[in-house]
């Protein structure tokens, strides 16, 4: 039955890949419905790196993929946010041979928090790195305390895997309290003026108030807790002495072990150096202790993607959560000069039902008389509105998924553009920007 179901899943993914799909789903949801635990079979064998947390799931992966290709290594990973158990059997089921042997030796896995449990029962993962946990779709995660009950009980599934935590993020740390497994951590040194509202401010062991020495951004920090032993460590791998940070590039030293090194990525923000020192740490892990590997990552698809136009540049921002699309507003208000702000909203299930959210964002920061601003997706008018309660006055506004429109409104204005996309926006958009831009296509 495993080889019948195996055959099947490849002749689904290769029909839909002559008619120009993805086939990041379909093939696994085939392949499960014949043989549910048909991950056993496949992923015998497979060293599995399995990565997740709230924010930074994609671009962390991205980082360890492009390490192990510069490395020359043999691996796969699950690409397009197709991280529920689906995309990952469909991603197993490609690079498997018909008799369920895999024909890599590395997984990387990007793991949806709520999947995670279900996903754990047929894998033994030797890496599992939790970015970040924040508030995020609130239909679909709930609040932040169902996330910190959900991932433990996948990592009790993995006993022998070593954790990689975010030892700024409270409530990601506190997952050494409730874990047996070996841990590394990964932080940052810093101190920044706060600029968007503040969630879980609590100790996750006692639930007093934390007090914070010092504050990179939400509740990550050097963090300790009054009435109880709990507080922040100094990281295993920690980003030290930022030189400088701006909006395409960051350079600053990581410490790690005995040693402290330069380094200069080329992305900017603060959550991508989080993003650089988780995927450092996870190398580590597996012992690989080469900062080159890492040095030309440019970004993964969607987040600080570039396409080139027509003598502009169009910047491509995934926003799904409070903190998330903050921490891009703060990173593209320090750009300069006459540009395009795209606001690109949905109401889709994979995006959240509820767009309350976006009243939890400050947009203030991007007023700009020399900026012009259009709103798009199937909630643009809702868009719309919370621009203008904090005097932003859009001038184009597209209801619904015209995506043809809006790259004729880009192609019109003629300058740089940046775009703030939730997640069916923004793969719906871009297959429009790639065949107009060029660029691959996400499963490439």
């Amino acid at each position: 039955m495993t080889i019948i179901a195996i055959i099947t899943a490849k002749l689904i993914l290769k029909i839909v890949r002559v008619f120009g799909g993805g086939a990041t789903t379909l093939p696994g949801r085939v392949a499960l419905k014949m043989k549910y635990n048909i991950l056993n079979r496949l992923s015998k064998g497979v060293k599995i790196i399995c990565i997740t947390g709230t924010n930074g799931k994609t671009t962390t992966c991205a980082l360890v993929e492009h390490a192990f290709r510069t490395l020359g290594f043999s691996y796969f990973i699950n690409k397009s946010g197709a991280n529920m158990i689906s995309g990952v059997a469909s991603s197993f089921i490609e690079n498997s041979s018909v008799f369920g042997r895999c024909k890599k030796e590395y997984a990387i896995l990007e793991c949806d928090e709520n999947s995670f449990p279900e996903i754990s029962r047929y894998l033994d993962a030797r890496v599992v790195a939790v970015t970040n946990i924040f508030r995020d779709q609130l239909d679909r995660y709930g609040e932040t305390e169902n996330t910190l009950n959900t991932v433990p009980c996948a990592i009790k599934n993995m006993p022998e895997a070593t954790l990689v935590l975010n030892a700024d993020c409270p409530l990601t740390y506190s997952l050494s309290e409730k874990c047996d497994n070996e841990i590394i951590t990964f932080g940052v040194n810093a101190d920044f003026e706060k600029s968007f509202a503040e969630d879980n401010r609590f100790c996750p062991v006692c639930k007093s108030e934390l007090i914070y020495r010092s504050r990179v951004y939400a509740q990550l920090g050097n963090y300790f807790c009054p009435c109880c032993s709990f507080k922040r460590i100094y990281p295993d791998v920690c980003a030290e002495n930022i030189v400088s940070l701006d909006d395409s590039s960051s350079r600053f030293f990581v410490s790690k072990k005995t040693q402290n090194e330069p380094v200069s990525i080329s992305l900017g923000g603060i959550y991508n150096i989080y993003n650089y020192c988780c995927s450092v740490a996870i190398l580590n892990t597996l012992g690989i202790d080469d900062s080159g590997a890492l040095s030309s990552f440019s970004g993964a698809f969607g987040r600080m993607e570039k396409f080139l136009g027509y003598g502009f540049e169009i910047l491509l921002l995934l926003v799904k959560n409070p903190v998330g699309f903050s921490n891009c507003v703060s990173y593209v208000s320090k750009m300069k000069g006459d540009f395009s702000l795209v606001f690109a909203l949905n109401d889709n299930e994979a995006d959240s039902t509820d767009v309350s959210w976006i009243w939890d964002v400050s947009f203030s920061k991007l007023r700009n008389p020399f900026c012009s601003f259009i709103t798009i997706g199937k909630r643009s008018y809702d868009m719309a509105l919370r621009l203008k309660y904090d005097g932003i006055q859009p001038s184009v506004m597209i209801d619904g998924e015209d995506y043809d429109r809006l790259v004729k409104t880009i192609k019109k204005q003629g300058k740089n553009t940046v775009v703030f996309a939730n997640y069916t926006s923004m793969m719906n958009m871009r297959k429009r920007f790639v065949a107009t831009f060029g660029g691959k296509e996400f499963w490439e």
